[in-house]
């Protein structure tokens, strides 16, 4: 059997997903994972818990310098079109002061209620995820994604209220992330392997 249909391959692609905490008490667990199941992905772990603090640090990469840089370099980018001074409002505009700000907002929102971490399964699952989730800024998430349908919270006006972005949910990006991500969340002995009916249809040459 060749890699492109062996177990690990983009047939059968893990990634890591989590349902924040605001799309937890805003009840969008349910609908979230519907929108998954329905694109042909399938939940192979899941668990809802409240995260600690170690966790979230050990989930997101707080000691990436050029990861820390690129949050203050958004949260920067967020006032190119508004009539405020980012100086005044977030007090620097050095893109590594803002970003460690915006990380230690983010740990604070992420252990501020109960999550739903998830490992996800499926054909190219790591891009397939990220586009139903949309873009991570949900005033620029397309209609028909999560992100677009459930949310418009503005980075600007997070920036001013001190707290991070509420855009429901966190998609790995790369397959090195989801693969540290799940190992953070879950051992290999939650991960169950088994088959859904529909994958004949979806994978099969002829049906």
């Amino acid at each position: 059997m060749s890699e492109v249909f062996g177990k690990g391959s983009i047939k059968f692609e893990r990634t890591f997903c989590m349902i924040k905490p605001d799309g937890v008490k805003r009840g969008l667990i349910g609908d979230i994972i519907q929108r998954m199941e329905r694109a042909g992905l399938k939940v192979v772990a899941i668990k809802m818990l409240n995260a600690t603090e170690d966790q979230i640090r050990a989930h997101y990469p707080m000691s990436d310098d050029a990861w820390i840089a690129r949050l203050g370099e958004k949260s920067l980018s967020s006032f190119e079109n508004l009539d405020a001074d980012p100086a005044e409002v977030l007090g620097s505009t050095d893109t590594t002061e803002i970003g460690k700000g915006v990380a230690e907002s983010l740990v604070e929102f992420m252990t501020s209620g109960p999550v739903v971490a998830m490992v996800v399964e499926g054909m190219q699952a790591i891009d397939m995820v990220r586009k139903l989730a949309g873009h991570t800024l949900p005033f620029k998430a397309d209609v028909g994604t999560i992100r677009g349908d459930y949310s418009v919270d503005s980075p600007a006006v997070a920036n001013v209220e001190r707290r991070a972005i509420h855009n429901l949910i966190h998609a790995s990006e790369v397959a090195s992330e989801a693969e540290a991500e799940i190992k953070v969340w879950f051992g290999d002995e939650e991960i169950p392997t088994y088959n859904l009916g529909s994958e004949a249809v979806m994978y099969a040459k002829y049906y």
